[in-house]
């Protein structure tokens, strides 16, 4: 052996070693287990690879239904605002409670002067050129009547006004009642407020400043007493906090657990809705709050989807068009005369005709709650029964 190759021989021996030991019988079944194990694996992967590629349902996960809470209509108060009238009633109810929308607020301090904002009055009354235009616009009302012919056809004999006068002039009123009949609201107790009937009937005599809180169908800013926005506003909720106790029977302490429904006319003003809202959600404490047009929902009440609404109020004449739910903003249309415009022309006419009571004057409150009884009692439309 050559000593200069001394790993020779054990790098020969080591290689047999290795050679003997792959061909062992043993080591072979081994082998073949490690690879069955592999294959199996391979075999596993492909099939998760086959099912990741096909297309499952998702499915999403089940969440439970938030429990919703009913509304019962028993406690939704809704409140139409008008301005000589206010309604107000549960959703439940039949008719709504119906009171005068005004409030007698007393005085601070005694001696002070009076105010009272005016009903029948408005301003242009006392322009010169206002009773030129009152008397064309009578003689033309006059020619249209007159010329008209009856059922029959027979045309109608005109009568002067100065004859109707004269025959009135004539006779005496008869008095039918001696003891008075206006019970004036007792203020023995000074209450700091009085709502509806009493504000109407509240004594002149009285320290108590009486408001009319909209106008128009507006709120009744001015530049008069109490004519600023707080000041109205807080007349309103007033006379609403009222009404909602002593008509629906309501604390004010539960009207968290109420909700409002407030209606409001076709041509609003939005700063003015905001303050309505704030005013009810906070002050008052509705729950939550729905303002709605008055023409969509009385189109809905009627059971109609699409209709024209004309709005004859007190002081102001409103016409839209509602379609499908929808308040068409180019149809609206808002006039600023009413039924105390008519009441002030059937007192012209009254005069004209030398009405019996020449004490009556439209400044005075009792005089005109006497002109719209008269006006409701006597007043009609119909052509083929007329008088002077």
């Amino acid at each position: 052996m050559n000593p200069l190759f001394p790993g020779f021989v054990e790098g020969i021996q080591e290689h047999t070693h290795l050679h003997s030991s792959v061909h062992s019988p043993d080591n072979c079944t081994e082998r073949e287990q490690e690879n069955g194990k592999e294959k199996e694996k391979e075999r596993e992967k492909e099939k998760e690879k086959e099912q990741r590629g096909v297309k499952r349902p998702i499915v999403p996960p089940v969440i439970p239904d938030p429990l919703q809470e009913q509304i019962q209509s028993n406690f939704i108060v809704v409140i139409h605002p008008g301005s000589k009238t206010l309604r107000l009633g549960r959703a439940t109810d039949n008719l709504p409670a119906t009171i005068p929308h005004v409030i007698a607020r007393r005085q601070k301090q005694s001696g002070q002067p009076r105010y009272e904002d005016p009903w029948l009055m408005r301003e242009g009354l006392n322009r010169p050129e206002s009773n030129e235009q009152r008397q064309n616009g009578l003689k033309m009302v006059d020619q249209a009547i007159w010329s008209k012919k009856m059922s029959n056809g027979v045309r109608r004999t005109p009568v002067s006004a100065d004859q109707a006068r004269s025959y009135n002039r004539q006779m005496r009123p008869a008095v039918l009642d001696t003891s008075p009949r206006v019970k004036w609201t007792n203020t023995t107790q000074q209450p700091e407020f009085l709502v509806g009937e009493e504000a109407l009937y509240v004594n002149p005599t009285d320290c108590y400043n009486v408001h009319w809180p909209i106008c128009r169908g507006q709120l009744n800013v001015h530049s008069g007493p109490a004519g600023s926005l707080s000041a109205v506003l807080a007349d309103l909720e007033a006379i609403w906090s009222h009404a909602v106790q002593k008509f629906l029977e309501i604390p004010l302490k539960d009207l968290k657990y109420y909700r409002c429904i407030l209606l409001i006319p076709d041509i609003y003003n939005r700063q003015h809705v905001k303050e309505l809202v704030n005013m009810l959600l906070v002050n008052m404490g509705f729950s939550a709050i729905v303002v709605h047009q008055d023409s969509v929902c009385a189109t809905f009440g009627s059971g109609l989807s699409s209709a024209c609404v004309v709005d004859v109020g007190d002081q102001k004449t409103s016409l839209c068009c509602v379609e499908d739910g929808v308040s068409h903003r180019n149809s609206r249309l808002c006039l600023a005369y009413g039924g105390c415009d008519v009441t002030r022309c059937f007192f012209w006419l009254l005069q004209r005709a030398g009405f019996p009571y020449r004490d009556c004057q439209l400044s005075n409150r009792l005089d005109c709650i006497l002109l719209q009884q008269l006006k409701e009692t006597f007043c009609h439309l119909d052509q083929y029964f007329l008088m002077l």
